[in-house]
């Protein structure tokens, strides 16, 4: 007779963790948006600005099976708001694979990490979202959590482009083991270049690798070498545009 008690109890806890999940995730978006507006008074001005390269949904989808695309996920593959911050996605690495503490002292980060550098700001989320982290968990984290954001963030145009090539490459100044299980299993990417995280035995130190943070167009060229992929997708953003100008097709 205690089965049923303990299977009612064990799905209330299963429901009440996905939704802190979600709570999480969903805080974090607002937290990021409010902030991102407080530190950018001139939001309205920049988001005018043309970019230099034609809209992806612009691209056409004939003759691309034999063609090669490079991307990034954050600002291209998914879709995403202005400042392209990948916040929420750190929050739901430090909820799920580190514990509600963890993400409420990201959470109240936040107006700390809009006044550095973009950089330093991305560093701070690793560290926090990551330090003494256990390798396992960030598996689990990354098969079975955040695919399910990514998936439902996903940009369609970008998406439609992506399918109609024969080899895809994803380059990001995200941590790899966030993104690549995602792109593996579910975008059929071929392969993923990523910032590297440092680890002590069993566990993330929350430091990056001695390379630093993913520089996209400097790991492009020595991917490719002298040869140019044939389609590039990035962001407007101004980092993206070397990135996107090594491709033959912007």
């Amino acid at each position: 007779m205690a089965v049923f008690p303990r299977f009612v109890v064990k799905l209330i806890d299963c429901v009440i963790y996905q939704l802190l999940a979600n709570s999480c995730y969903k805080a974090a978006k607002k937290v990021r948006q409010y902030g991102f507006l407080i530190t950018n008074p001139s939001l309205k001005t920049r988001n005018q600005q043309p970019s230099f390269y034609p809209h992806v949904s612009k691209c056409s989808l004939e003759n691309r099976a034999s063609q090669t695309l490079v991307c990034d996920l954050n600002g291209a593959l998914l879709s995403s708001s202005k400042n392209y911050s990948f916040f929420p996605y750190f929050m739901l690495v430090a909820f799920e694979g580190g514990s509600l503490f963890r993400a409420i002292i990201l959470l109240l980060s936040w107006p700390i990490l809009c006044l550095l550098d973009w950089d330093a700001k991305f560093k701070a989320m690793i560290f926090i979202s990551f330090c003494g982290l256990p390798t396992k968990n960030m598996a689990s984290v990354s098969s079975t959590v955040l695919p399910k954001f990514f998936l439902d963030n996903l940009n369609l145009h970008a998406f439609e482009v992506f399918q109609a090539t024969g080899s895809r490459i994803v380059f990001t100044s995200v941590p790899r083991v966030m993104v690549e299980g995602f792109l593996r299993n579910y975008l059929n990417v071929n392969d993923v270049i990523g910032t590297e995280l440092q680890t002590f035995g069993r566990y993330y130190t929350g430091l990056v690798s001695e390379n630093g943070l993913l520089v996209k167009h400097k790991a492009l060229i020595e991917y490719f070498g002298d040869k140019k992929p044939d389609i590039g997708i990035g962001s407007p953003k101004l980092h993206d545009h070397l990135f996107i100008s090594l491709c033959k097709v912007q």
